[in-house]
């Protein structure tokens, strides 16, 4: 997967950048393509009176007719990084479920549709 990192009023470091790429690479495991996958992580520092980070992904993959988007905030920046990533495995799991029901409803309705021409001979 390629990641694209934006850091807004915080210093992308190394160590940053390590550490999206280990808790992102987890969903690899998802994706059938992931080479063509792109994960957009924009990280950001509020100065607000909360004075939070907030992190955001936008996953694009060809398999998704549309882009994954998670956003969270934290008191700390590898705490919205590890609740975002945390979002977007959920968000992944519902789908895979979700296609796999499909998936087999479907075959169930072709099974039986196949017992029913065995039974007319």
């Amino acid at each position: 997967m390629n990641y694209n990192l934006k850091g807004t009023d915080v210093h992308i470091t190394d160590e940053i950048r390590s550490y999206v790429e280990k808790k992102l690479g987890g969903l690899d495991k998802f994706l059938s393509d992931v080479s063509a996958a792109r994960a957009d992580v924009e990280l950001q520092y509020s100065r607000d009176e909360e004075k939070t980070y907030r992190a955001e992904v936008t996953l694009h993959a060809p398999e998704f007719a549309e882009s994954l988007r998670a956003e969270a905030r934290g008191a700390a920046l590898h705490e919205a990084i590890d609740l975002v990533e945390g979002e977007l495995f959920r968000e992944l799991t519902k789908r895979k479920k979700k296609r796999i029901h499909i998936l087999r409803r479907g075959a169930g309705k072709i099974k039986d549709i196949l017992r029913g021409f065995g039974d007319r001979s």
